[in-house]
């Protein structure tokens, strides 16, 4: 039987002895399909999870692979044992008892049984093996995908959940001193569960250790205030007080709810009579049933804040606590009930394994939490009646104010309070508070003017009075002119966040000194998100410091969390305006030196970790990226993080280093640019390779770095290269090495610049002074010792005796460079090398081993996310598909080449794809078709002045007209063929080359010098 461990790293028992699986591929293929264990799992989904959302095209067939794979690593050869195929997708089964999860959750509920039974000891047994089970983190070393992180923080709270379980049934046990020990280790790791503290006082209390139990809460309480800021809850302040007077503590101390109210609007104005009834109607004596107020009104009215006001007034009427929930989502979508039911129980104190599974359960649990309490629940933004009833306590202790923007006919008992517009008085009042200054005051018909044209509606005339709070220079009058124009007046009342925009200037003033620089300096970059770790680069401190800043703006609301990076951090960002004004607040408080410097150690920082990651990648031939002057290093854990993915650092990163690139000083930009180009370049994000390219040659002309410029220079030929702009991209690779040859010593990119000039004028048909470059190439790569610029070179050369026949010579450069590769991790040079062989043995006529030389190509570019490569070895694949007889299969291969290729801008890849297309069609007889793809391919050849490929496409041509049969025809073919034979003859070709046949068919690759048509 086959066994898994997912509590730890993940691993595999396959009769004889645990073993990892080495791949990352295969640990995500594996851990999701674990997750989702004896459950169908559709290919989709499996999709989703390996690649996000930079899906490969060719993500359906590389998936193939990893589950062949992946059936070998579990000692499953066939498809009718664990990994089952099922129609569109895949199911991993898995037997009782295989699964170590599994069986730590059968143990841990066994512990709770017997401790609900009162039998102690056997509790204690059940829990500490279950518990025994864990060897680290779960799902350790599986990629950090949304759903291995959602399940790897479910099962973390299972742990703890059973670690209390156990500590109960210790302390029950009367086994104290061994749970202290125990609890010391595991409050190291958990410093601020409350609980945990609790059950370590009680332990040492019983154990007769008085003075420990206090020094314990006094250190629990030294911490929650340094970390959070707040003071013990209500269970640990009771075993405090109970330890404190000697006495027998209680088993289970009731969690005090306190307050959750969020807080009151500051310039909240107006709505008394409203308040009024709802205080009278809220405050009076328990009732027979809850008392409910729902608060209606049409969007903008004010609803939420009035009921927030509303709730604090009322907080000494329940003293028991003040619960609240916003009942829709972020995104305007409304909650489902169990998910606000589980965060309110959280908020009673019912958490990990004692929350309810089901919405039925969780409703019974929160009424019988609130049944001996007198508590206000608010509960916001209520869509249905529906939504609600599972929300309501179930006594009439406790009270609920609800907000909708409906009435709520349905819901029984209700009373309900309307808030309309405001009255012009307290329309101008809250105006004028909302713009904090006396300029409503001095223009009052203008101040008039903007209570009407908003309608009198409390939000408009937030939006209004934020508009001019934030811009000193703008008139009420200016803006009651902007308003006064109806199409443009809902354009007008505007303001982003307006929660952020109209207090940001309050909220800073009320920041510590840290925490103040901590936003100036962020707003200082203008990228999309940071990680975390950003914030001591700025500050030029430690991490911790960075991270404390970031705490208190996070409470404060001036930052924001945006998502999760590729190990779970949060990434954070600033909204548009607060970096405004923080970028404001830096120019008037810090000096131009220390704003400068603060960047520069950010873009120094980034570079550190871009260079990691690119040499992780072994994507480039050109050598690494020059080294430069670091004025910060990033923390060890960050580095460690993208060099275990560092394809998933650049896919989090890549706005994140554009941006830095325009913002960095010059021997930073071009350095940050040059670190992205191989990613940049596999991943198919050309505009961006352009762009950060452009700005970095700029930013090393404009201070005479001639390293720099031909770096950009040659980096930007590649570009044109691949974007087939081949006059442009010789330009570049001249202006390269003229810039190489001026700083007068060998540099690891110089025999990369001249390979790739050789490569260019090989496009261009001229085959002597592409050899001599490609050969200076190789030369200047040793002197440098760079081979992989070698590799390249190499595989240039083999390319330049491909086109001329010589596909025996042709290999053996192949070869060459395929060694070289393998020698120096050079993934892409492997997959080149892997497709060159490819098409020489397609030349030649061996299929079979054309074939395999391809489909190794097409995994390595997958594994390195190189969607270009992809397609380029699968275009030659569907041309072996068409000449194997799978038409079906080589037509849709092509299509979806084909569609790529445009994706990409790559015309000499869509060129060769409807030339391919083109022969398929003529030989399953659709001539018409056949004759468009084929014109059209020329057409794109010419273009590119690539007589080599345009020589071959006429040979299609010509085939083609040879079907139509007719006179006219014939003269057409003869034509064709005339022009062909002159194209090679002019760049040189020998007359004799001829394409390799399979019974009687020719081949679509390299012509070759053969002796005669063979048939293989």
């Amino acid at each position: 039987m086959v066994r898994y461990r997912i509590l730890g790293r993940i691993d595999v028992y396959n009769g004889e002895a645990w073993s990892p699986l080495p791949a990352a591929k295969q640990r995500a293929l594996l851990g999701h399909l674990l997750i989702h264990a004896n459950r169908f799992v559709s290919a989709d989904a499996l999709i989703t999870e390996l690649w996000g959302e930079q899906v490969p095209p060719s993500a359906a067939k590389s998936l193939q692979v990893y589950v062949h794979r992946l059936r070998r690593a579990i000692g499953n050869g066939d498809e009718d044992g664990t990994l089952l195929t099922r129609p569109g997708g895949y199911e991993l089964a898995v037997a009782p008892g295989a699964l170590d999860a599994e069986r730590f959750t059968a143990l841990a509920d066994t512990g709770r049984t017997a401790l609900a039974d009162r039998r102690p000891d056997a509790a204690v047994d059940a829990l500490t093996r279950a518990l025994d089970l864990w060897r680290g983190r779960a799902l350790a070393d599986v990629p950090p995908t949304p759903s291995v992180l959602a399940e790897a923080a479910r099962m973390e709270e299972n742990r703890l959940a059973a670690w209390q379980d156990l500590a109960d049934a210790k302390l029950a046990a009367g086994r104290h001193e061994e749970l202290a020990a125990e609890l010391h280790t595991l409050l190291a790791e958990q410093p601020l569960r409350e609980p945990l503290w609790a059950k370590l006082m009680l332990a040492l209390h019983r154990s007769g250790r008085r003075s420990d139990a206090l020094q314990a809460y006094a250190t629990a309480r030294r911490t929650l205030l340094d970390e959070l800021g707040v003071e013990p809850g209500a269970e640990l302040r009771e075993v405090y007080r109970t330890v404190l007077g000697g006495e027998t503590p209680p088993e289970r101390p009731r969690s005090a709810v306190g307050c959750q109210l969020p807080a009151r609007v500051p310039d909240f104005t107006g709505r008394r009579q409203q308040l009024t009834t709802v205080l009278g109607l809220l405050h009076g004596e328990p009732a027979d049933a809850p008392r409910m107020v729902v608060v209606t009104g049409v969007a903008g009215a004010g609803k939420s804040s009035f009921a927030v006001h509303a709730a604090h007034l009322l907080r000494e009427s329940f003293p028991d606590g003040q619960l609240y929930a916003d009942l829709r989502s972020s995104t305007g979508r409304p909650l489902d009930p169990g998910e606000v039911l589980a965060a309110l129980l959280k908020t009673l104190g019912v958490t990990g394994a004692a929350l309810p599974a089901t919405p039925d359960e969780r409703a019974r649990r929160y009424r019988a939490e609130l049944a001996d309490r007198r508590a206000l629940v608010v509960l916001d933004n209520a869509v249905s009646e529906r939504q609600l009833r599972p929300l309501l306590p179930g006594t009439g202790d406790s009270a609920v104010l609800i907000t909708s923007r409906g009435g709520l006919a349905g819901l029984e008992g209700a009373l309900r309070v309307g808030l309309g517009l405001l009255p012009e008085p307290e329309a101008l009042a809250l105006l004028a508070r909302a713009v904090g200054d006396d300029r409503t005051r001095k223009d009052a018909k203008a101040a008039a003017r903007i209570t009407r044209q908003c309608g009198h509606l409390p939000l408009a005339l937030r939006i209004a009075g934020a508009r001019l709070a934030t811009r000193p220079h703008l008139s009420a009058a200016r803006l009651a002119d902007a308003l006064a124009d109806e199409r443009r007046r809902l354009d007008e009342l505007v303001a982003g966040d307006l929660e952020v925009r109209a207090s940001v200037s309050l909220s800073y003033e009320a920041l510590p000194p840290p925490a103040r620089r901590a936003l100036r300096m962020l707003g200082l970059l203008d990228v999309p998100t940071v990680p975390g770790w950003v914030l001591g680069a700025l500050l030029d401190g430690p991490y911790d410091e960075g991270e404390r800043a970031l705490d208190t703006l996070l409470d404060n609301h001036l930052v924001e969390v945006a998502a999760t990076d590729i190990g779970g951090e949060p990434r954070f960002r600033l909204h548009d305006l607060v970096r405004l004004y923080a970028h404001e607040q830096a120019a008037a408080e810090d000096p131009a030196a220390c704003r400068a410097a603060a960047v520069r150690r950010v873009g120094a920082a980034y570079l550190d970790l871009a260079r990691a990651a690119d040499t992780a990648l072994a994507a480039g031939f050109a050598g690494p990226v020059p080294d430069g002057a670091y004025a910060w290093a990033p923390p060890a854990a960050v580095r460690e993080r993208v060099l275990a993915a560092p394809q998933d650092w650049f896919d989090a990163e890549r706005t994140t280093l554009c941006a830095l690139v325009r913002q960095a000083p010059p021997d930073l930009a071009w350095r940050l640019a040059a670190s992205l180009a191989n990613y940049l370049e596999a991943a198919a994000h050309f505009d961006d390779w352009r762009d950060t390219h452009e700005t970095g040659l700029a930013a090393a002309a404009s201070s005479g770095d001639l390293l720099g410029e031909a770096v950009m220079h040659r980096n930007l030929g590649e570009l044109l290269t691949v974007q087939d702009r081949y006059g442009a991209a010789v330009a570049s690779f001249k202006r390269s090495l003229r810039a190489y040859a001026a700083r007068g010593r060998p540099e690891p990119g110089e025999g990369a610049a001249a390979a790739g000039l050789g490569v260019l004028l090989r496009l261009r048909g001229r085959y002597g002074e592409a050899a001599a470059c490609l050969d200076r190439g190789i030369a200047a790569a040793r002197i440098a010792d760079n081979p992989r610029a070698a590799a390249y070179a190499h595989g240039g050369l083999g390319t330049v005796l491909l086109e001329r026949g010589e596909a025996a010579a042709a290999r053996r450069e192949f070869g060459r460079a395929l060694s070289l590769s393998r020698t120096d991790g050079y993934t892409m040079g492997e997959y080149a090398a892997e497709r060159c062989l490819g098409l020489a043995a397609l030349a030649a006529g061996e299929l079979d081993a054309s074939r395999r030389h391809l489909e190794t190509a097409l995994v390595l570019a997958s594994e390195q996310g190189n969607r270009v490569g992809e397609i380029h070895a699968l275009q030659w694949l569907g041309h072996l598909d068409d000449v194997g007889g799978d038409t079906a299969r080589a037509d849709a291969t092509l299509a979806e080449c084909l569609t790529a290729y445009r994706r990409f801008g790559e015309r000499f890849g869509e060129a060769l794809t409807l030339r391919a297309q083109a022969d398929l069609w003529l030989h399953a007889g659709r001539r018409a078709e056949a004759r468009t793809a084929v014109q059209q391919s020329l057409s794109i050849w010419r273009r590119l002045d690539s007589p080599y490929w345009t020589a071959r496409t006429l040979d299609v041509l010509a085939a083609v007209h040879a079907t139509e049969g007719g006179a006219d025809a014939e003269i057409a073919r003869l034509r064709a063929a005339r022009q062909a034979t002159s194209l090679r003859a002019a760049v040189g070709l020998p007359a004799g080359l001829r394409a390799a046949t399979v019974d009687g068919r020719a081949l679509g690759g390299h012509l070759t010098q053969l002796s005669s048509p063979a048939s293989v």
